[in-house]
């Protein structure tokens, strides 16, 4: 008996040797495991941090990028006070010299960043065994990839950040099928949301493949937690930023025909190589990946077709600089992505693939002058940045926001308002039109912005209404300040539009509703009146007409009447086809003067039914006594490069406006 207790315990001792022999081997490999991932997150943290502030500047775009900053440091409720394509975080992309953005943006942006890191150390120790070339190569690829993303000479690192964080996390349930990885890309599409809707769509089109694993597999209480999870993350924003359900609702609603209305108002076709980019590049851009033997990565990439489509429609809507430079570093990653994912024997086949599409690429790109001078110089300098730690040293960070403040002061000179027209102003409720509401910071006034705050975004009917809405109520500004740039022609718009036509209610509603008071330099000071400056819009008679013919106006009363004619352009089945998946042909209206002058702009199809403005036509900007020198038009046509994408026949719907205000136009001769 003694004996049998005697090897029974010897038995157990064993077995508890064995078992401790394990669990400490367990332990240490933990243990050695989250060593290693804790120490590439601690030295990435280090090379790729940064901070960002950024000068406000006079312009198109500079101007926007004030706005979401007064939105945030004001507390303007978005889908009321703003409705924009960037969202209540869209200050985010350009933290400018004002107190809550300096003190909010590069924390959140940090974050992000962390965030960033850490899903790619996941997939480098997915894809990878411990202490091997692969490995360490993965965290290589990472360091050079987050320094490619982090180009803040151009504002779209965020985008791109969230973008690669979404594909990291995709990937991961993908491949594992844990529910934390999905969980994880909540926070993502929230603050997607909040940032701009073209970022949430590319962000959620690659999330596509994740639902459909979950529900194939009927994990729905890991959805519930999933939805639940969004709601609860998303509810203190909803409250701060929204208020309420309604302002939701618009906003919602805004991100969206902001969204539609930009791929035709938008849209350019340089004539160097049109649209051969999309057509031969794309298929062999695909074919690259596609390549690749594994099957379980090529499901995935098949997978991925929405948000490359996504990536190609709005990299090639505008032609230039920074949307191929956008296309590119999306394609440059993708590649990286695609090095640390694969198996080694695929690396060496897919490296020559790739060699040659970059190539193919960089020949199209530098045929039309589209490629970013400085995109390689650009990321040597990110790499000299993150190796001399110049983000951690409290000098340079003081003296970065000293110089951002000293260069906003030195930008933004050329939006000093005239003492006369400040002093008229004082804290009275201001607007800016067409687009220059950085002169807002500089002269210090008490910005009142129409929802759609630049005219060039009012792309549809809809958004025009925000606007007219808003000028027609108690909310409206006492004042306008009408900014003429000297780098167009008074009333030429971007893209080549004709400004009156970019919002034809929203101007309609400034010229009713206020008169001139004020001219100095480039500003018109604008007050609002009690006595209307113009009538509503009658209309007068209706015709038909096809393209590239010439249209005669009817001319009814005083030449000084404004004569608008709604216009009603019907694409058939290929033109909206070709919207949705591309973008839409270019429209051009053409004016032929009482002189026989030839006017030429662009016409944006979704407002036109609103009403354009036909005749007379404004010819500048100068005058002292008048608002506007204009011309009386004779005819108009109306022209496309593709006819076979609409209906030959154009509704025409004529409408005239009678002026009370004599000051408002001035006839020229």
């Amino acid at each position: 008996m003694l004996k049998k207790e005697v090897f029974s315990s010897i038995n157990n001792q064993k077995i508890l040797n064995s078992l401790r022999s394990r669990i400490s081997a367990s332990l240490m490999k933990i243990n050695l495991t989250l060593n290693e991932g804790a120490f590439v997150f601690i030295v990435l943290f280090f090379l790729t941090f940064y901070i960002i502030i950024v000068p406000f500047g006079a312009g198109l775009d500079p101007s926007w990028q004030f706005a979401m900053n007064y939105a945030f440091e004001h507390g303007l409720i978005f889908g009321k006070d703003i409705i924009f394509t960037y969202g209540p975080l869209g200050f985010l992309a350009t933290p400018g010299p004002m107190y809550l953005p300096l003190i909010f943006a590069n924390p959140i942006l940090i974050l992000i960043n962390s965030y960033m890191i850490l899903s790619f150390i996941f997939l480098v120790k997915l894809s990878s065994n411990e202490r091997t070339i692969k490995r360490y190569s993965g965290y290589l690829l990472t360091y050079i990839l987050i320094l490619i993303l982090n180009d803040h000479n151009y504002v779209r690192s965020l985008d791109l950040d969230l973008i690669f964080t979404s594909l990291n996390l995709s990937f991961l349930f993908y491949r594992t099928k844990k529910s934390v990885y999905l969980l994880m890309s909540a926070p993502l599409l929230v603050l997607s949301f909040l940032y701009k809707f073209g970022t949430f769509a590319m962000c959620a089109a690659i999330y596509l493949i994740c639902y459909s694993i979950a529900i194939r597999s009927r994990r729905f209480k890991l959805l519930l937690s999933y939805v639940l999870l969004i709601v609860l993350l998303f509810a203190p924003f909803y409250l701060y930023f929204f208020k309420n359900f309604s302002n939701l609702i618009d906003f919602t609603r805004g991100y969206l025909e902001l969204s539609y209305g930009y791929f035709a108002a938008s849209s350019s076709y340089p004539s160097i190589h049109k649209n051969a980019f999309a057509i031969v590049f794309l298929p062999i851009a695909f074919l690259t990946f596609y390549l690749i033997k594994n099957k379980e990565f090529r499901v995935f990439l098949v997978s991925l077709i929405p948000f490359f489509w996504l990536v190609a429609k709005y990299s090639f809507c505008i032609e230039g600089p920074w949307f191929s430079g956008f296309f590119t570093t999306v394609f440059l990653g993708f590649s990286i992505f695609t090095i640390i994912v694969s198996e080694n024997k695929e690396i060496v086949p897919f490296l020559k693939r790739l060699i040659l599409s970059w190539f193919i690429m960089l020949i199209f790109l530098i045929s039309s002058n589209s490629i970013m001078p400085n995109y390689y110089s650009n990321l040597l300098g990110s790499i000299s940045n993150s190796l001399d730690f110049k983000y951690f040293n409290v000098a340079n960070l003081n003296a970065m926001t000293n110089n951002a403040k000293v260069q906003t002061a030195k930008n933004l000179e050329i939006d000093t308002l005239p003492e006369k027209i400040e002093g008229r102003i004082g804290r009275a409720s201001v607007d800016t039109y067409p687009w220059e509401s950085s002169l807002v910071f500089v002269n210090h006034l008490n910005w009142d912005p129409r929802p759609v705050f630049q005219s060039y975004t009012d792309y549809t009917p809809w958004l025009d209404s925000q606007n007219d809405t808003f000028l027609r109520s108690d909310r409206a500004p006492e004042y306008y300040i009408w900014y003429r740039s000297d780098n167009n022609p008074p009333f030429q718009s971007f893209r080549g539009g004709m400004l009156l036509n970019d919002d034809p209610k929203t101007v309609l509603d400034i010229f009713r509703n206020y008169s001139m008071i004020e001219r100095e330099k480039r500003f018109t000071l604008l007050k609002r009146s009690t006595s209307y400056s113009i009538s509503e819009p009658t209309i007068i008679g209706q015709s038909e007409a096809s393209w590239n013919t010439w249209i005669s106006v009817p001319i009814s009363g005083s030449k000084k009447d404004i004569v608008l004619a709604k216009i009603y352009i019907k694409k058939n089945i290929f033109g909206l086809i070709k919207r949705i998946l591309y973008k839409e042909e270019p429209i051009e209206i053409e004016y032929r003067d009482i002189n026989g002058n030839i006017h030429k702009f662009r016409l944006l199809p979704d407002n036109a039914v609103e009403g354009v403005w036909i005749s007379p036509l404004p010819a500048g900007i100068n005058e002292k006594d008048y608002f506007m020198s204009a011309v009386p038009i004779e005819s108009f046509r109306l022209t496309t490069q593709d006819q076979l994408l609409y209906s030959n026949k154009i509704k025409l719907v004529w409408g005239k406006i009678d002026v009370y205000n004599d000051r408002l136009i001035k006839l020229a001769h």
